[in-house]
């Protein structure tokens, strides 16, 4: 039976860009993510529990565009999946391979408030479809929608006389819709969660309007509603180009 819920959830923030006043930028990322996930779901008549966890890696593409205009960045970012199939066990047993579809969409806005160090916040909204269980006595795919608030600071600084580097702290603020069909009926629970994230990388500069970015970024969720109580977390491995005109 299929009890769990699969949250693949968090937020790319923007990625480090060449400072330019009134540019256009276009990011372009592709990245690695480990996810670990652990879950608590009570029974509905009280008797007792069941809990598990998914683990999986998955490769993801990250599309940005910002424009600057004065001291002001303004975001929006689409996340989507590269893979298509995600692992699940329960109570520590593997229970079997789901095919899995996931799309986000923020919009930020950012702005210095020193030399190196600059804030950010934002919007954040993200769809998660899992394929119904086959042997479900209640077939119907699994969804999560989730909208979240966000803020990070973000301090960077020349590396050497090409690259510059920056590291990031973050929170997370969210609310997720949750849709589970299982034997013993269909679940809707509605979750409150918080967040984190630390995070740093590199930029290498191509050339006057071009260059690349490398990061890695941990991120920690805890959600709690009704029946449910879940963890995530998140570690990722990034590469984007970066073009401004």
């Amino acid at each position: 039976m299929r009890n769990s819920i699969k949250l693949l959830g968090g937020l790319l923030m923007s990625s480090l860009l060449a400072p330019s006043a009134n540019a256009v930028n276009v990011t372009i990322t592709a990245g690695q993510a480990d996810f670990d996930i652990s879950y608590k779901v009570a029974y509905s008549d009280n008797s007792g529990s069941s809990s598990g966890a998914f683990s999986d890696n998955f490769d993801y593409y990250n599309v940005g565009l910002s424009v600057e205009r004065g001291n002001y960045t303004f975001g929006v970012n689409a996340t989507g999946l590269l893979e298509k199939e995600v692992d699940e066990y329960v109570n520590g047993v593997f229970d079997g391979k789901y095919d899995t579809s996931r799309s986000s969409y923020a919009v930020s806005v950012a702005r210095p408030i020193s030399n190196n160090l600059s804030l950010s916040g934002g919007y954040y909204t993200s769809e998660v479809v899992i394929e119904s269980d086959p042997q479900s006595q209640i077939p119907g795919d699994d969804t999560i929608e989730t909208q979240a608030l966000f803020a990070s600071l973000t301090y960077s600084d020349r590396l050497n006389d090409t690259m510059s580097w920056y590291s990031r702290v973050g929170v997370q603020i969210n609310e997720a819709e949750l849709t589970v069909y299982s034997n013993s009926g269909r679940l809707n629970e509605t979750l409150d969660g918080s967040g984190y994230l630390v995070g740093a990388g590199i930029f290498y500069p191509l050339s006057d309007t071009t260059g690349l970015t490398f990061g890695a970024e941990f991120k920690e969720f805890n959600y709690d509603g009704g029946r449910w109580d879940l963890s995530e977390d998140q570690t990722l491995l990034t590469a984007g180009y970066n073009f401004q005109f």
